[in-house]
């Protein structure tokens, strides 16, 4: 670390301390950032929020992130993100969060820890940091962040503190489920569609209740909830119905793009993109992407970008007929139009890198 990061992040540290409010630490292998803004909009009901700026998550935007407090501030969601040893540890000293919340443990970033259980550790970093009579948060279902002992669990299965029952999947319409802790119930809403949208919920409810909120005050906040750019964000065409998810990409995020896809009415095509930073399990991880995507009754599968050669070979394996490969973005525009028709619904996901909103743009002019 430079001796200019190293300053930064001992200012950072020092300006957070000037303000004594709890702070909320986030960090996990898919979700960071939709978490992170569901937490802010349902504690916003009650408390003045600050929080990360878009995925500011790493050891500049972190510090950047904290010198926006101010003394109007009542609490701050601070994301953190990681893809080597060390790095979480050194944003969770400077945050010093009251309450860690982790999503899961999935493979990003796999090539650098080894292992998942080298990311669990990776992520868990943050807990030497927390606060005196802190909270810790975690996604029940998760087998991995299962393992943490004394943890405020959130999830769908009965050893979750706080549960979500009679799930109701209403497609691009979101999802409904009822909210249920300590012999309480809310039903609640969220407007984004798929299962993992519950998760998110639940997570803000979690934090919501630590820092003393109703259940049904939470249950509300969840339904006021708006998707960021890039997430799932639902765009109506005199042609289409576009589903952006261009913000980023995972093995576990493309799956749960993927069951949205599957449930909605009319073709069916999807446009993925590369997952990066894979490691040596790249090609095994597309391959798999390719052949769900065949298995779950998408009618046009588009992979696009060098990686996604393999996650073609996966979809055509299953369903010869119904999968395109294209090296790159451009290789794909040009062909495009030939390849989509009036009423499609098309999903439109790849990590960052990839730059796959120039896709969506491009059929939003279609």
């Amino acid at each position: 670390m430079s001796d200019t990061l190293r300053a930064l992040h001992a200012i950072a540290s020092w300006y957070r301390d000037l303000f004594p409010i709890p702070v909320v630490g986030l960090t996990g292998s898919v979700g960071k950032t939709s978490t992170k803004e569901m937490i802010a909009s349902v504690l916003s009901a009650r408390y003045n929020v600050m929080k990360t700026l878009g995925n500011k998550n790493n050891e500049t935007g972190v510090p950047l992130t904290l010198f926006t407090l101010d003394e109007s501030h009542e609490v701050a969601v601070v994301e953190m993100g990681t893809n080597h040893f060390g790095e979480i540890g050194r944003l969770a000293a400077m945050a010093k969060p009251q309450i860690c919340v982790f999503t899961n443990i999935g493979v990003a970033h796999i090539e650098n820890f080894g292992s998942r259980e080298g990311i669990l550790k990776g992520k868990t970093e943050m807990l030497a940091h927390m606060q005196a009579g802190g909270t810790v948060i975690v996604n029940g279902d998760d087998d991995m962040l299962a393992t943490i002992p004394g943890a405020f669990r959130f999830g769908f299965s009965e050893a979750c503190d706080l549960r979500a029952v009679d799930v109701l999947d209403q497609g691009l319409d979101g999802v409904s489920f009822t909210a249920c802790y300590k012999g309480n119930e809310a039903r609640a809403h969220v407007p984004s569609p798929g299962l993992h949208s519950v998760s998110n919920a639940l997570a803000a409810i979690a934090v919501g209740l630590t820092l003393h909120m109703g259940l049904e005050e939470l249950a509300e906040g969840v339904g006021a909830f708006a998707a960021p750019p890039g997430r799932m964000n639902i765009k109506q065409t005199p042609r289409f119905r576009i589903l952006d998810d261009t913000y980023n990409a995972n093995t576990v995020s493309m799956m749960a793009a993927v069951d949205v896809l599957e449930k909605v009415q009319g073709r069916k095509v999807c446009i993925l993109g590369d997952m990066l930073e894979l490691g040596r399990e790249s090609a095994e991880h597309h391959e798999v992407l390719g052949m769900y995507a065949a298995m779950h009754g998408i009618d046009l599968i588009i992979c696009v970008g060098p990686e996604s050669e393999s996650m073609f070979l996966g979809a055509i394996d299953i369903a010869p007929r119904r999968a395109r490969y294209f090296e790159t973005q451009k290789n794909l525009l040009s062909i495009l139009p030939d390849l989509v028709r009036d009423g499609d619904t098309i999903l439109v996901k790849a990590s960052r890198g990839m730059h796959l909103e120039e896709t969506v743009q491009f059929l939003m002019n279609l």
